[in-house]
């Protein structure tokens, strides 16, 4: 029901409309008595126009609001993918990083300015990859800011 609230909602402002109509018909317009269903044929068919189109539109806004939520679903999991993909692909590299800096650290051949700014960089991405990772709103500011040195 929830996929088809708009709809919902028309129906009931449909029904609403109809019974409101056979108010004003009795009091305003003084009819001799009360009708739900009218006996005037030009009546009826303007009422079921204007209910069709309420329910048209109720039917037109949830198509609009199914096709956004496919829309953004698509986005998300296009994000995740890329994120995921980039991830493995970071991680791949900061792995073999370390590696590299391992059988330099071995071999002594590392200064230790040089050192210290390796071991940092190699934190840091893993740090913004992890960021990245678990960014949970799909808007340009938050994949921005998780991935900013902090």
């Amino acid at each position: 029901m929830r996929q088809r609230k708009f709809t919902a909602f028309g129906i009931g402002l449909a029904m609403l409309y109809w019974i409101a109509e056979s108010v004003v018909h009795r009091y305003i317009y003084a009819e001799d008595f009360f009708e739900v269903v009218p006996s005037d044929l030009n009546e009826i068919w303007m009422r079921v126009l204007i209910i069709s189109l309420i329910l048209g539109f109720g039917i037109f806004a949830d198509n609009r609001a199914a096709k956004i939520r496919n829309k953004e679903r698509e986005k998300r999991e296009v994000f995740l993918a890329t994120v995921r993909s980039t991830q493995h692909i970071l991680n791949n590299l900061l792995n073999q990083l370390q590696l590299a800096f391992f059988e330099l650290d071995e071999r002594h051949e590392l200064e230790s300015d040089t050192r210290r700014l390796l071991k940092r960089s190699i934190k840091e991405g893993k740090e913004q990859v992890e960021r990245l990772s678990s960014v949970t709103e799909m808007r340009s500011e938050s994949i921005e800011k998780s991935v900013k040195p902090q």
